[in-house]
């Protein structure tokens, strides 16, 4: 049985849903494409292009839509994955051959001979392996036949030799360091040979480990990401949202938000592009290679779309919704009408949007290999979202002591959490465990493909149970006069907040704030009485201390965005004017038009205010994450106590590789893996 809160929940989710459905089915019947929703831009399913079948092509051979050379370091292998077809109405036998044009490399294949019946489709390994005496710079032409009784067909394969690693990043999204200390049942302690995550504990042992390593704020998705790419803060990569981003109002006031939109991450006073470190390993002036080969591998839809537009250097997107040709769809998606779980454990029968519920990491990882045996990137981003997701409609598992066995310490089904009742303990440690079998699965592909390649494993964030009920913030400003039609516009939603003024008048954003730092409200923890909101202006965003407790909240620019903020521009990015955020446990009922981490997209109207997450993040009491990483000139099996960003990674791998450090870089690097730090 649902408690009468659940029950009115529930009601709004699905009224939502059918709301969302109908708009998109009224635009489809118009022939249009509903900006920003599920099924516009950042959502729509992408059909893969085919060539003109061929007998014999590969994704990235000479000629190719994809084609690319691949860079590979001297002694070390690259792979190409031969799609070998037979148009024929009859059985047809394929002789395979390979060979380079050049003295140097070594060249082979997986199998010489296959047997296809008509209209079948298989994949045949390729690998090159260049000298380890051969120096940086040298090109091979590889030629690559399938014969058969009908004839023979060629395709040119190129490879070129590095100084470059390849650099992975592997990252679990939402995951918190408290789950390396737990047993393999997640119930308490572990100890060796019972662990919750042994693959990652493995690779912790092996490398360098950061236990003090903290997300930016917003604790969010998308810009600690991004920030792991760029070396930016979020204010910088404008990046203060989730999916969804504001551009103003329309002629009747109501906000403009757009999803995912392209002419985000510009910085300083003339709106340059944040540089990426997919753009950096391409260009020639870092010191990067033209013919480098970069991709975004990720279980969530729109975070590979922030780097979509070409300045960025992103090459290879591969989701759920948007993969090249050959990669095939895989039973672990939804598929329609298979029973789902929808935000509060309540199943739904016949949903059929397989990108609405992306969790299931196990696709994530497989697309990942099958980019990576393909086309050999040189920088691989893969973001497995499944401890995200589901930790938003089950809750966190991380704190044993949350949860009240009720007596069956053997069976965690029944577990109750003291913070939210519709907490799901089995649930979210089981996709924990997942996850971590599939980094294990990830690090083992990537460790029989030998070679020495930068790996960074690591997390965007936290994520923390919230109680039901938050501060309705819109509310308590009502109750003092303050009016969303004329005075502001809040977005609120789970642990982030934001409020935009409707005229530039900075005595009501001041106005705004103090009413709600002098807003007092009982603890959920304690039962004390205390501000349940951490409010910050943009003087705030810029020196990270928060006046009103004189506390340092976030570092020095970490917030701010000049290019947005200090040269607005009509019809351009609006920043926020204050950003909210909640104490631990709480969360902000959601409130506004954009709810991409539900799957809603942009919708066409604000909603009623509701409670919809199970668990939570955003806020500074989720900025704990995961940081590791391994790799040439790198340190094995230490433990390093100094505080830590994702901005800190890449200038650290630019150093590493000897790249020259973008001005747009804000992070100062790690210590212990940075040749430039103690």
């Amino acid at each position: 049985m649902f408690c009468n809160r659940t029950k009115k929940n529930l009601l709004v989710s699905i009224l939502l849903l059918v709301v969302s459905w109908s708009w998109e089915s009224v635009a489809a019947s118009k022939g249009e494409k509903p900006e920003n929703s599920l099924l516009g831009k950042s959502f729509q399913a992408v059909v893969p292009t085919m060539r003109v079948e061929r007998i014999l092509d590969a994704a990235s051979a000479v000629g190719a839509p994809g084609y690319h050379r691949h860079l590979v370091r001297p002694g070390n292998l690259t792979s190409y994955m031969l799609r070998v077809f037979n148009p024929g109405k009859s059985g047809m036998r394929m002789e395979l051959s390979a060979a380079a044009d050049c003295a140097g490399f070594e060249v082979w294949l997986e199998q010489k001979s296959i047997e296809l019946a008509p209209g079948q489709t298989s994949y045949v390994k390729l690998l090159v392996k260049p000298s380890a005496s051969l120096s940086p710079g040298r090109v091979a032409q590889v030629k690559a036949a399938a014969s058969s009784s009908s004839g023979t067909e060629e395709i040119i394969l190129e490879a070129e030799t590095t100084d470059k690693h390849k650099i992975y990043f592997i990252s679990i999204d939402s995951l918190g360091p408290e789950y390396l200390k737990l047993n393999s049942s997640g119930t308490g302690p572990g100890k060796e040979g019972d662990w919750l995550m042994p693959n990652l504990r493995r690779f912790i042992s092996e490398g360098v480990f950061y236990p003090r390593h903290q997300a930016h704020l917003p604790a969010a998705t998308d810009m600690n990401h991004s920030s792991y790419l760029t070396g930016a803060y979020p204010g910088r990569l404008a990046l203060y949202s989730v999916q969804v981003f504001m551009f103003g109002f329309d002629e009747k006031g109501w906000a403009i938000w757009r999803s995912t939109p392209l002419d985000l991450m510009y910085w300083g006073k003339d709106g340059q592009a944040v540089s990426t470190i997919f753009k950096v390993v391409k260009d020639p002036a870092f010191g990067g290679n033209a013919s480098a080969f970069t991709a975004f591998i990720s279980g969530k839809d729109w975070v590979p779309e922030h780097f979509r537009n070409p300045v960025f250097g992103l090459d290879r997107i591969a989701t759920v919704t948007d993969y090249p040709d050959y990669v095939a769809k895989s039973s672990h998606v939804q598929k329609p009408g298979e029973p789902i779980l929808l935000m509060l454990g309540t199943r739904i029968k016949k949903l059929n949007r397989p990108d609405f519920f992306l969790w299931e990491d196990i696709y994530t990882t497989e697309q990942a290999v099958q980019v990576i045996e393909n086309e050999d990137p040189d920088v691989c981003y893969i973001l497995l979202g499944g401890v995200d997701e589901a930790g938003h409609y089950f809750g966190s598992g991380k704190d044993p002591a949350e949860w009240d066995e009720r007596g069956t310490a053997e069976r965690l089904s029944d577990d109750r959490s003291r913070i939210n009742r519709s907490g799901n303990r089995e649930g979210i440690l089981r996709t924990v465990r997942n996850a971590d079998e599939q980094l294990g699965r990830l690090l083992k592909f990537l460790g029989e493909r030998g070679g020495d390649s930068y790996i960074v494993v690591e997390s965007d964030h936290n994520m923390e149970t919230n109680s039901w009920t938050g501060p309705a913030l819109h509310k308590v400003l009502a109750k003092s006069g303050y009016s969303k039609k004329t005075d502001y516009y809040a977005f609120t939603g789970s642990q982030l907040g934001e409020i935009f003024l409707r005229k530039n008048d900075p005595a009501i954003a001041q106005a705004l704030e103090q009413t709600l730092e002098a807003y007092r409200w009982p603890s959920p923890l304690n039962g004390g009485s205390e501000c349940p909101v951490i409010v910050l202006n943009r003087e705030e965003m810029k020196t990270g201390i928060d006046k009103a407790t004189g506390q340092r909240v976030t570092l020095p620019m970490e917030l701010y965005s000049e290019y947005y903020i200090e040269h607005p521009r009509p019809g351009a990015l609006r920043y926020p004017d204050l950003f909210l955020f909640p104490k631990a446990n709480l969360q902000f009922p959601s409130i506004g038009a954009g709810f991409g981490n539900i799957g809603l997209g942009v919708l066409p109207f604000d909603v009623p205010p509701f409670t919809v997450y199970v668990g939570g993040h955003g806020a500074p009491s989720t900025r704990p994450a995961v940081l590791a990483l391994q790799g040439p000139g790198i340190g094995k099996g230490l433990e390093v106590e100094a505080e830590t960003y994702p901005s800190d990674v890449a200038p650290s791998l630019y150093r590493l590789e000897h790249y020259r450090i973008p001005e747009s870089v804000q992070g100062r690097g790690l210590p212990k893996a940075d040749p430039a730090l103690p």
